[in-house]
Parts: structure tokens; C-alpha cells; sequence
């Protein structure tokens, strides 16, 4: 886990040694736990045809569907679930299930392990949860202000299901953005569109696919250069409101109010 470094699938970034197979997928870890213990760590999926299944053993997964189709069936103490997943599709494996792709075209999907109750630092942030969806859409529910004109739309977090992280689509118009840091490790996976991120004095380009994590108080800076809006996913712990954000005096960004 590298903090601020942006990675991208099939790029000279990446590890042969992270790459892999499962079924007729090809598997490549974007986010991995380096030398940090409860880490979060981040897969992109390729799929044209069906996968094995995956235990989710001490973790929830959170997925997102960026573009592609394919069906996920999702096998817990209720039974099996599934649903056919396409662009903007999101879904919730609680540790202790399972989870198969099965008759993908063209798949390209996020799939973040979050550690679960069973390590000490995932208990001390985990919140009760009000009741579990296994599935949600992108554009169902509505969305929220942050800061410079930005909104976001919140797919899981505790209210349905998700007691260790909040999984959001933020949507920045084209704009330049002041360095600011959140509290919270994030996972970021950017949807549609581009732009650059800046950490210190190093720029990074982002493109659909780039994917970076973010340590808790690392500065940094999300820019959209292009004309059309940047589409980012984020996932993070604990979970919350995405408008938490700090500029680097301390002050909360503007459209966030400390509670």
C-alpha cells in the first residue's frame, strides 16, 4: 500500500506477480496491504465468461461495476442472491459469504476488502447497522453538496448494511481544488472522465480506471482539467459523510459541519 500513488490495470505500475486468474477472469491487485495490518486492498476484475468463487473470509467486499456486464451471485446465510450488474451497479458481500461472477461481456469491476469485527482496529471504528441490501444502483438515491460545487451520492454505508465503510460516487465539475485531507483511509477508483491528482509537488495524471488510496491526513489535491465532469468512486473507514474534508490549517472545507 503505497498512499497517493496512482495505479491503473495493464500499466508498467503494476506487479506481474499481481496479477491472476479466477475462472476466466483476470484479476489485478490495484490496492494491496503492503505492511500494514487491517489493511483495506482493492482487486479490478476483467471478465468475459464466468468466475470461481470467492470466500469473503474477515472482510466485507464492496464492488462497483464500471462498465460490462455479468451476473453476481452472492451466497450467505440467507441463501443465493443475484442480480445482474451493469455500469453503476454496486453490492455488499458481508464477511462470512461468498461470491461467483457468471456470464460476463466485457466486465471491467472494483472489488475492496474491508477488514471485518475480527481485528482490533476494524472493532474500535465498525457502527450498527439499520438493515442489509445486497444490491443498490448508481442514480437511485439522491445527492449530497461538499465542497467547490461538488456532489456525491452515498451507495452503502450503515444505514444499509455496511458497518465498516462507506462506499460514495462523487462528481467534480471542471475545476482547480485546493489541497486538503480527510480523516479517514480512502479507496479511490476514478469512474468517468479525468484529471490530475497532486500530492506535494508530484502531479499524477487520472483516467477511468486510475486507482489510489489515501492515508488519513495525507494532503492532497483531486483536479478536474478536462470538460466534462470527473466521476470518482470512494470507499472509506470508518464510515460517514464523504463532505469530511480539512484544508491544511485545520478548518473544516466548506459544506462540512463537524458533528
Amino acid at each position: 500500500m503505497n498512499p497517493g500513488v496512482v495505479y491503473n490495470a495493464g500499466s508498467e505500475t503494476i506487479a506481474k506477480d499481481r496479477i491472476s486468474a479466477r475462472g476466466d477472469a483476470t484479476c489485478t491487485e490495484l490496492i494491496n496491504r503492503g505492511t500494514y495490518a487491517e489493511a483495506m486492498t482493492a482487486i479490478e476484475i476483467a471478465l468475459t465468461g464466468d468466475t470461481t468463487s470467492v470466500m469473503t473470509s474477515k472482510n466485507d467486499t464492496l464492488i462497483y461495476t464500471r462498465s460490462g456486464t455479468a451476473t453476481l451471485e452472492i451466497k450467505d446465510s440467507d441463501g443465493i442472491h443475484s442480480q445482474e450488474m451493469t455500469a453503476g451497479s454496486a453490492a455488499l458481500i458481508k464477511s462470512g459469504g461468498s461470491f461467483t461472477w457468471l456470464m460476463g461481456q466485457n466486465l471491467r469491476a472494483l472489488e475492496v476488502s474491508v477488514p471485518d469485527i475480527s481485528g482490533p482496529f476494524a472493532r474500535k471504528q465498525s457502527s450498527p447497522t439499520q438493515s442489509y441490501n445486497r444490491f443498490v444502483e448508481q442514480g437511485l438515491a439522491d445527492k449530497s453538496g461538499a465542497t467547490s460545487n461538488r456532489e456525491f451520492e452515498v451507495l452503502f454505508d450503515a444505514t444499509n448494511g455496511s458497518a465498516h465503510a462507506t462506499m460514495f460516487v462523487g462528481f467534480i465539475p471542471p475545476s482547480g481544488a485546493p489541497a486538503h485531507y480527510h480523516l479517514y483511509d480512502e479507496i479511490c477508483h476514478i469512474v468517468k472522465g479525468g484529471g490530475e491528482l497532486h500530492v506535494g509537488d508530484t502531479i499524477q495524471e487520472l483516467a477511468p480506471g486510475s486507482t489510489f488510496i489515501v492515508a488519513p491526513r495525507l494532503l492532497h489535491a483531486l483536479v478536474n482539467n478536462r470538460d466534462e465532469d470527473l466521476c470518482l468512486l470512494g470507499i472509506f473507514r470508518p464510515q460517514g459523510s464523504p463532505a469530511a474534508a480539512y484544508y491544511p490549517d485545520g478548518k473544516p472545507a466548506p459544506g462540512y459541519i463537524e458533528s
